[in-house]
């Protein structure tokens, strides 16, 4: 399902609407009230409520969101649960926790669904409420920034050779490969190799959905040369092991088992590794759609590079028409 949040048409904040738009979901109807009174101050903020998972899901399959905000603790599916879903159907949106007591587990386990805040209840200070929403709204706003940059590169390369401007033959067809491959990786996103440490399951679950996954051993030279790194977190090495890839090339998705040291996985958060598979998120099967989102985003990232190289060449070679 091609959705405008997912398109870039229709972006919350910077253009299409003039309003962000904030999901908060809380079966308490006072915690309710106060989001919408103090979020709704804002001029720039569009508000929907829902008192469950279940009335919240139909809304984040039709309408976009930017930020969703949602408590643990929901009659029904879990705020957990919820936010693992919610990033399912809408990749970009942020995601907010609500819990009554930040709990390491909890924590966790909401990180590895894909939250990346948490706030605390009873609200002693509103104005946390409204800060943590507009530093979630500026993360996606940063990276809807990227996106976009890289939407124009291509049309400009497509403009450029609609016009038929009058620049070598060489010039042309590389920079018409380049624009088919960017298109390509935009589309297809699966391209890259991934490795796993310390997990069996993983590289069956990711083969089945189609991913080139094997594997390794710790420290084998091989992980330097992949595009993903999945670390169990079983493996006694699991920690030394991915503070050292995070200064290398591959993205590095930790597998967070429930019997993992909680206060390793806490520092793996503030070290801002990506955690998948906590708690109830199910483990190696919330793997494959983590995976493509990352694979999509370096195989976007080297086509518009190479997309770039090709344009500036393929400008340089213009022939300059005399004064």
């Amino acid at each position: 399902m091609d959705l405008p949040f997912e398109t870039g048409d229709g972006e919350g904040g910077e253009g299409g609407t003039l309003a962000s738009t904030v999901l908060v979901v809380d079966d308490e109807p006072v915690v309710l009230d106060i989001c919408a009174r103090l979020l709704e101050r804002e001029p720039d903020l569009a508000v929907t409520l829902a008192q469950s998972a279940e009335e919240a899901l139909p809304l984040l399959a039709e309408q976009r969101f930017d930020v969703l905000v949602t408590d643990k603790n929901l009659p029904g599916m879990g705020g957990v649960e919820l936010i693992a879903e919610a990033r399912r159907l809408q990749p970009s949106m942020e995601a907010l926790m609500i819990t009554a007591y930040a709990s390491s587990e909890s924590v966790i386990a909401a990180f590895a669904a894909g939250a990346s805040d948490y706030i605390l209840k009873p609200f002693d200070d509103l104005r946390v409420l409204r800060a943590k929403v507009r530093a979630a709204l500026e993360r996606r706003a940063s990276g809807m920034r990227v996106r976009e940059q890289a939407r124009e590169v291509a049309r400009e390369a497509a403009v450029l050779l609609a016009a038929g401007q009058d620049a070598p033959e060489p010039a042309h067809v590389a920079l018409e490969e380049e624009l088919r491959a960017y298109e390509e990786a935009v589309r297809i996103g699966l391209n890259g190799r991934v490795a796993v440490v310390g997990s069996t399951e993983a590289v069956n679950v990711l083969k089945a959905h189609g991913f080139d996954a094997r594997e390794v051993p710790p420290y084998a030279p091989e992980l330097d040369a992949v595009d993903v790194v999945i670390v169990e977190t079983g493996d006694p090495q699991w920690r030394t092991l991915a503070e050292r890839l995070q200064r290398r090339t591959p993205d590095v998705l930790l597998l967070a088992s429930p019997q993992a040291d909680l206060g390793d996985l806490l520092e793996a958060i503030t070290l801002r590794m990506e955690l998948v598979g906590f708690g109830s998120t199910q483990g190696a099967s919330a793997l494959p759609e983590k995976v493509r989102m990352v694979l999509l985003r370096r195989g976007v990232e080297r086509a518009q590079d190479r997309l770039a190289a090709a344009l500036a060449t393929f400008r340089q070679s213009i022939p300059v028409s005399p004064a």
